[in-house]
């Protein structure tokens, strides 16, 4: 019985030796390929790409940044934002995007210090701009093509993250329209659309929710993010995402 207790000890012992000769991947992503056996994703990212590192590695891609010439960003200062562009679309020799567009007194303080001229978000109180350009890296600002509306129509605190759709002749974009400050119960900012004739307008609001959010206890009860239109077959999809689950677990989903 003793013979067998050692002999089990022994063993125990020897496991944990081998078991840990191989080292786990360290915590922190080494700049150079570990001298370790690694996945076979691990050896890609090490092999394939141009860097391991995001920050070194310009989109794991052949992609370079640019950054675009005519645009005013008052010093970085916090006042100015542009972000979520639509698609670019041609049209008439030149390039069209559309943006969340925000120019407020102050940068974003938050839910609870927000009011009608303090934005809580980089996206509250914000309209949607677009710009033109003839080569993609020039842009010349055209102004506001989506303005907030009176209260209470959907968007009346904020219409942002909008997308553009080109179908039978004429032109859409959907957008976000938010009730309220975001942040206040998450964002609370169904779907939206408004119409021309011309990617330069004038533009027609709809006035109406397209996409609602979801009901009381359901995965999109606030938020309605994104939306993204494309045709197939002759109809019309428009696809989003929403924030569920609840900070910090928060997930999301399209």
């Amino acid at each position: 019985m003793a013979f067998k207790r050692v002999t089990l000890l022994l063993c125990s012992g020897f496991l944990g030796c081998s078991l840990n000769a191989q080292k786990a991947f360290p915590f922190h992503l080494p700049k150079e390929k570990p001298d370790q056996p690694l996945s076979l994703a691990m050896q890609r990212n090490y092999d394939q790409y141009l860097a391991p590192r995001p920050e070194d590695n310009e989109l794991y891609s052949q992609f370079k940044y640019t950054e675009l010439k005519g645009l005013d960003y008052s010093n970085g200062d916090g006042t100015i934002s542009r972000r979520d562009p639509s698609k670019v679309i041609f049209h008439n020799g030149k390039y069209y995007v559309w943006y969340t567009y925000r120019h407020t007194s102050t940068p974003p303080q938050g839910a609870a210090k927000s009011n009608d001229t303090i934005p809580s978000s980089d996206w509250d109180l914000a309209e949607i701009w677009y710009a033109t350009s003839e080569d993609g890296i020039t842009w010349k600002e055209q102004g506001v093509a989506i303005e907030r509306p009176e209260k209470p129509n959907v968007g009346w605190r904020s219409v942002s993250t909008t997308d553009i759709l080109v179908y039978k002749g004429k032109y859409y974009l959907y957008y976000q329209g938010f009730m309220e400050a975001s942040g206040k119960r998450g964002d609370d900012c169904p779907v939206a659309v408004s119409y021309a004739d011309s990617p330069d307008g004038p533009w027609t609001a709809h006035n109406k929710i397209v996409i609602p959010n979801g009901g009381k206890g359901e995965w999109d009860q606030f938020s309605i993010h994104d939306p993204y239109p494309l045709v197939y077959n002759d109809k019309i999809y428009l696809y989003y995402k929403s924030d569920f689950d609840g900070d910090p677990g928060l997930v999301r989903m399209q």
